[in-house]
């Protein structure tokens, strides 16, 4: 539309400058006009965010547009892995004490441009984020927040805080050496080395209920079951219970946020 219009403004120029009655600059400021007419018209965001230097831009559409031209030293050092990357966008919301969420992401490679789209999916979202294709372990480097999180609502705030704190929780119980505690016959010991070599991190907690500090892990050992639990700088309480001598988790309130096994 705007080529149609930039062509027919041109016409009336070649005639003007043969009758030499109206000067270029009255058809450029109206070429100008059309343009700017134009631009004013184009999709606005939705919604907009920005984290470590990532700007992410949101379209009713639900196509979201990452820029990454001015990402961070630590977010590029990430996402710029030999495996390449995750991009994308979240959708969530808190009911009957947990978390329900559908996170939707694309494989792709660090560039200054990534688009999201997925079928049928539309804004808003509650947040968008980017992450390395990299494994995780408890207590590792690599934390457990993805590599960016753009929180776009207070909801994708607090869903983003609670997720980091469900993975440690999440990371911690399903680690091969706390399987092995889990299935022995006295888990004590096992459980008692692990607040021994990680003091402050890991720590025997006095009842089944007890509220640990942020970045914390608590351990209560009773006769049938395990409770192991965190706590989200949001205040909310994440908790796991293992059936001592199995494998089995009888009870969790992780809800979407993190697997554990």
């Amino acid at each position: 539309m705007l080529a149609a219009a930039v062509t027919a403004a041109h016409a009336p120029l070649m005639l003007r400058h043969v009758r030499g009655k109206v000067s270029v600059a009255v058809v450029a400021a109206a070429v100008l006009a059309l343009a700017t007419a134009a631009a004013a018209s184009a999709p606005r965001p939705l919604q907009h965010g920005e984290a470590q230097g990532i700007r992410v831009d949101v379209y009713a559409s639900g196509i979201a547009i990452f820029d990454l031209r001015h990402a961070g030293r630590t977010a590029h050092r990430l996402l710029t892995g030999p495996s390449g990357l995750m991009f994308g966008c979240v959708r969530a919301h808190f009911a009957h004490g947990v978390w329900q969420s559908a996170e939707y992401t694309l494989i792709g490679r660090f560039t200054r441009r990534l688009r999201f789209q997925w079928h049928r999916l539309v804004g808003p979202y509650e947040g968008c984020e980017l992450g390395g294709l990299y494994g995780h372990r408890w207590d590792d480097a690599f934390g457990t927040r993805n590599a960016v999180e753009i929180w776009l609502t207070p909801n994708g705030r607090h869903f983003f805080n609670d997720r980091a704190a469900a993975r440690d929780l999440a990371y911690f119980v399903r680690a091969a050496r706390v399987q092995r505690i889990r299935l022995s016959e006295d888990p004590l010991p096992g459980l008692q080395g692990f607040a021994r070599r990680y003091p402050g991190r890991v720590i025997q907690v006095p009842s089944s209920h007890t509220r640990v500090a942020k970045d914390v892990i608590g351990f209560w050992i009773g006769r049938r079951t395990i409770v192991f639990t965190a706590t989200s700088s949001t205040g909310r309480r994440f908790f796991v219970v293992a059936r001592r001598g199995t494998l089995e988790l009888p009870e969790k309130n992780l809800g979407d946020l993190a697997f554990v096994f």
